[in-house]
């Protein structure tokens, strides 16, 4: 990881939207390096630690004075579990011990927390510590805790065209949100960036075989073909960058998003702002 950061230009934090588009924006600059290539897919190679204790309920009365049923959940790297409270609340205790998850933590934390207020989708709520900080970091293990929201994932409802256009609308209305949000380690490597699509084409061998297979393979071919040569002319800005049909929630109070598990810097939504006013 050291390696990387070396690379990386420190301004890479500042409010994103005062940095300029294309070449220019750091976001862009870090996410199309062999560096960040290689050191995001070895985060994502590591198994995460399954045989660790689970020290959750541990976790959650000493940094949030909260005790409540807690059930273990299905993630990628970090450790993710639902926490059932005796007042009825839900939410989502995050937390990992390996050294790069400090900040991917910060980055998550701090963009959700700066969503609060933000209105035409619905987003989980940070839950500050005791201190009030964003997130707790404690003899090796880190994590933060979020409300969970309720809702039937978009994948199991029924894609009319009203549904649709709710999604697409949200998902406009929660980019431009990002695009004024200030977060920490936005360079941080993220594999499923946009900027590795044309390297991950190493990996296609192991695809297996079948219609999915033939359509990744299209579009990573349609990407280097025509997506890459123009995107240095595009406005960059944080994102959630995995909005799939897993991570979006209809819900009685809107189209909500969640997982910002791989959210990163990104080609953005800022053509929508002269639309605005019809979403």
């Amino acid at each position: 990881m050291g390696a990387f950061s070396d690379v990386v230009p420190e301004e890479v934090g500042q409010r994103n939207g005062s940095v300029a588009a294309g070449r220019d924006h750091p976001l862009y600059a870090a996410a199309f390096t062999e560096t960040y290539f290689r050191a995001a897919g070895e985060i994502l190679a590591v198994r995460p630690g399954s045989s660790e204790p689970d020290i959750s309920a541990t976790l959650l009365k000493r940094h949030y004075g909260l005790t409540g049923s807690i059930a273990t959940l299905s993630s990628e790297v970090e450790r993710t579990a639902e926490v059932n409270l005796s007042d009825g609340r839900q939410l989502i205790l995050k937390m990992a011990t390996r050294p790069e998850a400090v900040d991917s933590f910060r980055f998550q934390s701090a963009a959700i927390a700066g969503l609060e207020g933000a209105r035409g989708f619905v987003a989980p709520q940070a839950i500050r510590t005791i201190n009030g900080a964003l997130m707790f970091e404690q003899e090796g293990v880190c994590g933060y805790l979020q409300t969970r929201i309720e809702g039937m994932p978009l994948h199991q409802a029924m894609p009319t065209r009203d549904l649709l256009f709710r999604t697409g609308s949200a998902l406009a209305r929660l980019d431009l949100a990002l695009d004024r949000v200030s977060v920490p380690a936005a360079h941080r490597p993220v594999l499923w960036h946009v900027g590795c699509w044309s390297r991950l084409k190493e990996l296609e061998q192991y695809l297996p075989s079948g219609t999915v297979a033939g359509s990744v393979r299209v579009a990573m071919g349609e990407y280097v073909e025509f997506v890459e040569p123009l995107i240095s002319d595009v406005a960059w800005q944080v994102t959630h960058n995995d909005p799939s049909p897993f991570n979006v929630m209809v819900t009685n109070q809107g189209m909500g998003f969640i997982d910002s598990a791989m959210a990163a810097g990104a080609p953005g939504s800022r053509i929508w702002r002269s639309r605005q006013a019809m979403l």
